[in-house]
């Protein structure tokens, strides 16, 4: 019996297996890889890595010190493999790790970046790799090391010394790197490996999910599933708010409100809320943060605030209204830590792109910025950058002609990307398509107590960075193979908490993450650390949930002539 049929009865008979037929023949050297002849490309550099220690290379602009000669720490047990450096005209660099012919799983991993990116994600490029997928990574066209890049690396958007617009570069950044990663990756696998690989997922959680969301609605037919983490979608709207929390605290109280004193703002909202929005009274966490109405103002001195700082948390959880009382985007959940955007200093992503982006200007003071300007700021973020970057688009008919199936997960916690701006999504698209049929190709898992792609006090493992069991219940990217090559749509999660976020220290306990809109409720007998003990339910309607979803629509005009975007 030849091994290919032997694979092919391994696939049938071992449950939850996903496997496809493995070939142990390439049809190119790694080296000869060099000399591909693939459209704007302006070089290929293809050698083989025989195992071992890989050190990743500096990118450009990055200035080696004795103290620091690498960006990028060594990374160590890495079986062998070839290494193929694809540039893009003008300047984006894709990185593609593919495995010996023996070794491939016949599969395509893309894997995303975060922030501005400005570098290769090589440990994402590893772990793929090392589960048998053929992987790329993409800088997204520019250096994070960049001269004049800003606090952030989000400078890349402005010529300097001219101050205009780098339209090139941010389009770029914002969608034609991720379809450029796909197109070239797939043309280095299948001169390597005399095949195309039989089915192409895309990773990645903050820039990474953003750029899960763009592929899922520019390029659909890249990838057949898609896993989108905390997605930075919404760009032009979310980024803007990210500073509103300053900008409140400069102009209310006249400068940042204390840590401790977010802490305890922080601290009191789950005192008050925990276990009256479906979670046990005992949780460190909420579990659905829009049930939650704790009024700070009511008596700030139990909180230890003043009656004005009570004022500038209360604006920093609800989200910046206009002068019309509407508001324009999701603020804070309360409960959720507050110094990532409430801090001693703006979060620099956020900062850069009122310098770079919105006032082109390296010298702008974003303290000059009040909360009535703000919104000027705000709409013109939304004419000049929706089409391009705000990943926003809800028709989605090409994804759903082309069969790709989506996951996307959202922490309640998540300190800086808004997690009610996925909820938001995922209504736009229910009113567009029905809510049975999105289930159909898209579904949503929001997680309590979860920060930025992980961490925070709730159940937050999940096949999203720390190890759990390698099955579709407690690994969402598993669960999504099993959805794309099985028909086998995912329903629950079985995720993870580990004793201060540290696997080696044990498990401290097991819930369930159910599809939104519902929530996981305890039976009412046996352990509440168990996941078996809980069940998912419809979270009853209620008009503080009706009120904490509601925000305008995008202003960003679709077409607008001074960008290069594309509407619906």
């Amino acid at each position: 019996m030849s091994t290919r049929i032997k694979n092919l009865i391994l696939a049938t008979l071992l449950p939850g297996a996903i496997a496809v037929p493995v070939s142990h023949a390439t049809a190119a050297t790694c080296e000869s890889l060099s000399g591909l002849s693939l459209s704007e490309v302006v070089s290929i550099e293809a050698m083989s890595f025989p195992g071992g220690t890989f050190q990743p290379p500096n990118p450009s602009g990055f200035v080696p010190t004795v103290t620091q000669p690498f960006v990028s720490a060594p990374i160590a047990g890495l079986p062998a493999f070839c290494e193929v450096s694809i540039v893009v005209a003008p300047q984006i660099n894709i990185e593609v790790w593919l495995p010996l012919a023996g070794a491939w799983n016949h599969r395509f991993k893309g894997v995303g970046g975060g922030g501005y990116a400005g570098t290769i994600s090589w440990s994402a490029l590893a772990t793929a790799l090392e589960a048998g997928f053929a992987t790329a990574s993409t800088d997204t066209g520019h250096s994070a090391f960049a001269p004049n890049n800003g606090a952030s690396g989000g400078g890349f958007a402005l010529n300097q010394p001219a101050d205009t617009l780098n339209w090139g570069l941010i389009v770029d950044f914002a969608q034609r790197s991720e379809h450029q990663l796909a197109v070239k990756a797939k043309a280095a696998i299948e001169a390597f490996f005399d095949e195309a690989p039989v089915f192409s997922y895309w990773t990645g959680c903050s820039t990474g999910g953003r750029q899960g969301w763009i592929e899922a609605q520019r390029h659909p037919s890249d990838y057949d599933g898609i896993l989108a983490g905390a997605p930075a979608m919404n760009w032009d709207r979310f980024i803007p708010a990210e500073l509103w929390p300053q900008i409140v605290m400069h102009e209310e109280v006249g400068a940042p409100i204390a840590a401790s004193k977010l802490n305890a703002a922080t601290s009191a909202a789950i005192a008050a809320c925990v276990g009256k929005d479906g979670g046990l009274a005992t949780d460190a966490y909420l579990s659905d943060p829009r049930l939650c109405r704790f009024d700070p103002t009511v008596n700030p001195a139990a909180v230890g605030l003043t009656a004005t700082e009570a004022g500038a948390i209360k604006k920093i959880w609800d989200g910046p209204r206009n002068g019309r009382g509407e508001r324009v985007w999701f603020g804070l959940a309360p409960g959720t830590p507050l110094a990532g955007l409430a801090g001693s200093s703006p979060f620099p992503i956020a900062q850069d792109h009122f310098v770079y982006w919105l006032h082109q200007n390296p010298a702008f003071d974003w303290h000059t910025v009040t909360e009535s300007s703000f919104f000027t700021d705000f709409h013109k973020s939304e004419v000049l950058f929706e089409n391009v970057v705000g990943t926003d688009r809800s028709n989605l008919n090409g994804f759903i002609r082309h069969g790709t199936k989506l996951i996307g997960y959202h922490g309640w916690a998540d300190v800086l990307i808004f997690p009610a701006g996925s909820v938001n999504y995922f209504a736009r698209l229910w009113e567009r398509y029905g809510r049975e049929d999105v289930d159909q190709f898209a579904r949503l898992f929001m997680v309590p107590g979860m920060g930025h792609c992980g961490g925070g006090t709730g159940a937050n493992a999940f096949g999203n960075g720390l190890p759990v069991p390698a099955d579709a219940q407690h690994d969402a990217f598993i669960a999504l193979q099993q959805w794309v090559e099985h028909g086998v749509a995912p329903e629950q999660f079985i995720a993870t908490k580990y004793v201060n976020n540290k696997p080696a220290s044990g498990v401290a306990f097991t819930r369930l993450l159910c599809k939104f809109p519902q929530v996981a409720r305890y039976s009412g007998t046996g352990a509440t650390t168990d996941a078996a003990n809980w069940s998912c339910v419809d979270q009853p309607a209620s008009p503080a949930i009706e009120e904490a979803d509601q925000v305008l629509p995008d202003h960003g005009a679709r077409g607008n002539s001074d960008n290069p975007g594309q509407g619906d």
